[in-house]
């Protein structure tokens, strides 16, 4: 008859077992010769979009118009298209500046799960709302040409997409006299 064994000898079998599992993958790689970031498996750009009237994406470009949001504020709505693919958790950074000082007006991020398969194209599944208005004090938007630009970074933090689009922000026909005032810094 087989004796069972005390619980802090299968511990200790599960920690050696593990530790000697950590030896056989080796050291990590070393960092890029150029002090860049390691290649996270996939080089690429990210291409930023809206929506056009029947809701496919569009590139983002020329005038976007705010659309008022259910706090009092105005955003705009942007697709991140990922032309490369992505599997596993990667978060998209945000920031979007005026073009003429470069002054931020907003940043942010998000993060999805694209899944364990890698996908052969990616895209947001609905527009992310980049917060615009109320401005930063001083910060006039409306007409102003603005640099909306994203680092794509994998789960464990390292970039591998990045890109921008400039478009000019304008408050549209229905968003009336609060937009200006709250758009103008």
């Amino acid at each position: 008859m087989r004796r069972a064994q005390p619980a802090s000898v299968v511990r200790g079998t599960l920690v050696v077992v593990a530790a000697l599992s950590c030896l056989r993958c080796g050291p990590p790689p070393p960092p890029p010769a150029d002090g860049g970031v390691p290649d996270a498996g996939i080089d690429g750009v990210i291409v930023l979009g809206t929506t056009d009237d029947q809701g496919a994406f569009a590139p983002l470009e020329g005038p976007v118009d705010g659309i008022p949001g259910s706090q009092g504020g105005f955003h705009v709505n942007v697709l991140y298209r990922l032309p490369e693919g992505a599997a596993g958790s990667i978060t998209f950074e945000h920031q979007v500046r005026r073009v003429r000082d470069e002054r931020l007006v907003s940043r942010g991020s998000r993060t999805y799960d694209v899944g364990l398969t890698r996908v052969p194209t990616w895209e947001t599944p609905s527009p992310v709302t980049v917060f615009m208005c109320p401005t930063p004090v001083g910060v006039d938007i409306i007409g102003e040409a603005l640099r909306f630009s994203v680092t794509v970074k994998d789960g464990e933090g390292r970039p591998f997409a990045t890109g921008s689009s400039t478009a000019t922000f304008r408050c549209g026909s229905s968003a009336g006299a609060f937009c200006a005032s709250i758009c103008k810094g």
